[in-house]
């Protein structure tokens, strides 16, 4: 029986070349060898895709694609998994930082896991280091309290708890995945989208061993806070902001809510699914308030998020009203 074939979707951009070589080699040092890796650049300096294809040119199971437009680490993504899906003989798909060092069994015991349990996404743990590989926490789930055993598709549109370095997901899913829903501006992420499409279409497993160092450095696009979702470190937030708010974590969950109901509306309306971020109703979070309670109650631990989400939930349907109650104003003043 022939093994399956994993592609690998590596993202890179002017890369430490340090650092890159090191992911390099923890991917060639794989247990489980049928893979190919695309090495997808988006448009790095001359000098840097030289190296870059210096580093790799030994092995013909690392391909370079070098493009000539910057489509920023989320569209650069989506680019190399239309790469992927050209070869008919790929079955699972895993995603690569250009920083982070990979253990041995990190492929074997993902693609083990994602057969045994029948899922589509199966995603582990990580090692937390430094600029100097020294360990900073031996687990990020701990590290940031998260639980994402408990996760349900409400919970994740709220706080995503999947991290795309550790994923592996079916190629079954990836014409739900493509394309990735439009933004003008970054705000939320690969791992986030295909996570929540994993929760749609299937069953997400969750390994609780680290199969990855993730590198933690001034130059990671997204970084990591202890207890980053907890209610007491959204409070010192709030104080620490003077309590001023902005409606952009409301506005992202809102709209991200929208291009997931978009793309599996047939599905989600068959169990009259209810979007908690809706804007249509002036409820003033209360299907929020609800997250938030099941946050706490199944140990999910993203409450500080929903706490921040809700307040805004209600100061946009405040802002709501007042429009509202200007227009009568006018329309009054007008006719009288």
């Amino acid at each position: 029986m022939s093994l399956e074939k994993i592609a690998i979707v590596l993202a890179t951009y002017n890369p430490n070349l340090e650092y890159f070589q090191k992911q390099i080699q923890s991917i060639k040092n794989q247990s489980y060898q049928n893979w190919i890796c695309h090495i997808v650049d988006d448009f790095s300096s001359i000098d840097f895709c030289k190296s870059i294809e210096m580093l790799v040119c030994k092995d013909s199971r690392f391909v370079c694609h070098f493009h000539n437009q910057n489509l920023n680490h989320y569209y650069n993504f989506e680019r190399g998994l239309k790469y992927c899906i050209e070869d008919g003989s790929i079955t699972a798909i895993a995603l690569s930082d250009q920083d982070d060092i990979w253990y041995p069994h990190k492929l074997s015991i993902l693609l083990a896991k994602l057969r045994e349990k029948q899922a589509v996404l199966v995603h582990s743990d990580l090692e937390m280091i430094d600029f100097k590989d020294n360990i900073i926490s031996h687990s990020t789930w701990k590290f940031e309290s998260r639980n994402p055993e408990k996760l349900s598709i409400d919970l994740l549109l709220l706080c995503n708890v999947v991290t795309g370095c550790s994923l592996m997901f079916c190629t079954s899913i990836v014409n739900d995945i493509l394309p990735f829903p439009e933004q003008d501006k970054i705000h939320w992420y690969h791992d986030w989208w295909i996570a929540l499409v994993a929760a749609q279409k299937g069953r997400i497993e969750h390994i609780r061993q680290p199969l990855i160092m993730y590198r933690i450095h001034g130059l990671n696009n997204v970084g990591v806070t202890k207890d980053s979702s907890r209610l007491y470190r959204e409070v010192l937030l709030l104080i620490k902001k003077k309590f001023k708010l902005s409606l952009n974590s409301y506005l992202v969950r809102r709209n991200f809510s929208n291009v997931f109901y978009q793309r599996f509306k047939k599905e989600l309306d068959i169990i009259n699914w209810n979007n908690p971020f809706d804007d249509k109703s002036l409820d003033f979070g209360v299907k929020i308030i609800e997250l938030l309670y099941r946050s706490i109650s199944s140990g999910y631990n993203s409450e500080g998020v929903a706490l921040r989400v809700w307040l805004l939930k209600i100061l946009f349907d405040l802002q709501k009203i007042k429009k509202i109650l200007l227009n009568r104003h006018l329309k009054t003043t007008n006719h009288g």
